[in-house]
């Protein structure tokens, strides 16, 4: 990882702001948080699980350490949507994970009225 990286910042296009958190581990916490609550299928839910989840953080350093960053997508609200995780030296930095917060647009609010009725 190149530059005067200090944290990760990470986000799922069209569904969340991006967030900047110390560790790459308190990160991938708080997008796993926030990706298990989506209306994945099981495939997904067990890709983004083996990439986000508990004990994902080594696992992710290594794409890290080797591409730079980690970008994925997958469909939903039928779009595309990237998640991504990046080194980043912009601020505020995060100490604790946290769900990510959702971005106030009508797709996302008929999601969140989609995943609560079920």
């Amino acid at each position: 990882m190149k530059g005067q990286q200090s944290g990760y910042a990470v986000s799922i296009e069209g569904i969340t702001e991006s967030a900047s958190f110390l560790s790459l581990a308190d990160a991938l916490a708080s997008l796993w948080g926030t990706l298990r609550t989506l209306p994945l299928g099981w495939t997904q839910y067990e890709a983004y699980r083996y990439f986000f989840g508990p004990g994902a953080a080594q696992r992710t350093e290594s794409f890290l350490l080797r591409d730079g960053h980690l970008l994925l997508s997958f469909v939903l609200l039928g779009q595309t949507r990237l998640i991504r995780v990046v080194p980043t030296a912009a601020g505020p930095l995060q100490v604790a994970p946290r769900r990510l917060e959702l971005l106030n647009t009508p797709a996302v609010m008929a999601l969140c009225l989609r995943t609560s009725a079920a």
